[in-house]
């Protein structure tokens, strides 16, 4: 009974006219009832998804939970990506290549885009939260989005530009990267994969340690830069920006946040 009295609640606010509390919750995309809900003590991600009424025609794969408690530190992320950045151009500036030195800008610039989400990983399957260790608590502020399926494949980083491709069921991850040329400063030997439910995996792709891996539809492949543009930092720079990207979602819109 408490599941059909919770979306009961969350209309209060907006028919009284009311402002809206900073604990509710907000469900939205692919749901039958998307909207603000009264948050309470003891509630479960499967409480709300059930009340919200995932669509059948839903992704749950690239579905996403935004958490405000999460945003302190994805903003602490994105601001050594973006230090990074800026260090690297400013050796770039001492090469002389101006094909380097506009693609830092390049990801420079789509970083400060990326609003800080507070997406955390969280199954979002309402089938497979049925299980105890898929259904968490939630927080106050809690966000749930359910996203359609873009169809595609995004390739990011180090590569002449940003590509976005059509899907194929079954194609490897390096196919893609072949239709998107890599720039001459990007790692040849690995590349991160980045599922749609934020999931990161480092891969292989050079003759020496080729790796099998598949992607899933609405992943993000991401072409690490060499190392040495970074000095001591280009692992970690690397390992951080694939986790930055890792907390954007299919259908969030990039922000003037500048963070």
């Amino acid at each position: 009974m408490k599941r059909l009295i919770l979306p009961l609640l969350a209309l209060i606010p907006a028919l009284s006219g009311a402002p809206l509390m900073a604990s509710n919750l907000m469900v939205e995309g692919q749901v039958e009832s998307p909207g603000e809900y009264a948050w309470r003590d003891g509630l479960r991600l499967l409480d709300l998804t059930t009340s919200a009424g995932v669509s059948v025609n839903s992704w749950p794969l690239g579905a996403a939970l935004l958490r405000e408690s999460a945003e302190p530190d994805q903003r602490k992320l994105k601001a050594g990506v973006l230090f990074d950045l800026g260090t690297a151009r400013v050796k770039a500036a001492t090469i002389g290549d101006n094909s380097l030195t506009d693609l830092l800008s390049d990801l420079q610039e789509q970083v400060l885009r990326m609003p800080t989400t507070g997406r955390i990983q969280a199954e979002m399957n309402p089938l497979k939260q049925r299980l105890a260790r898929y259904n968490p608590l939630l927080e106050p502020g809690d966000h749930l989005v359910y996203p359609a399926n873009p169809g595609t494949i995004k390739v990011i980083g180090a590569v002449t530009a940003t590509c976005t491709l059509d899907f194929v069921s079954g194609l490897r991850p390096q196919r893609y990267i072949d239709q998107c040329p890599r720039h001459w400063v990007a790692n040849p030997d690995e590349i991160y994969l980045i599922q749609p439910d934020g999931a990161v995996t480092r891969l292989g792709v050079a003759s020496w340690n080729s790796e099998d891996a598949w992607l899933a539809e609405g992943g993000m492949i991401y072409v690490p830069l060499r190392a040495a543009l970074f000095s001591d930092s280009g692992n970690t720079f690397n390992n951080e920006m694939a986790a930055l990207l890792a907390t954007q979602y299919t259908g969030v819109e990039a922000s003037a946040d500048h963070e």
